[in-house]
């Protein structure tokens, strides 16, 4: 008999496309889908949220990271909206190319929630 899957990952699975030397601030709205009903993700149980690109999915080093300490990840109090904010400064150290990114969500009761998972795809300009 085969095996068959059973996928019981919390993360949803999303590539993003940014572009280097150029200042990144946007908005992005979680949603779920609950009872054939969209809503959005409630943020206001977590207190923190780290996002790390890496080459490969087990490669050791972090290219790129978000995070709420830094204030590159803003969270809000309420709604489902959070930010990623870097500056074109930052983004223009990292080369341009394909990358793998984990988003996880910390508070007291979820160490360590796996939120966001995929490719990110940062492409070079023409012009600096």
């Amino acid at each position: 008999m085969p095996y068959q899957n059973l996928d019981i990952r919390q993360d949803s699975q999303y590539n993003l496309i940014l572009n280097k030397q150029r200042t990144l601030n946007t908005n992005i709205t979680a949603t779920y889908i609950s009872g054939g009903t969209e809503y959005e993700f409630d943020f206001s149980s977590y207190s923190a949220a780290t996002l790390q690109c890496r080459r490969k999915p087990d490669a050791p080093f972090v290219v790129l990271q978000f995070n709420t300490t830094d204030g590159s990840i803003v969270l809000p109090a309420t709604g489902g909206t959070f930010q990623l904010i870097k500056t074109d400064t930052e983004l223009a150290d990292v080369r341009a190319g394909e990358y793998y990114f984990d988003m996880y969500l910390s508070s007291t009761t979820y160490p360590k929630r796996a939120f966001l998972s995929g490719q990110i795809t940062i492409i070079s300009n023409i012009s600096t």
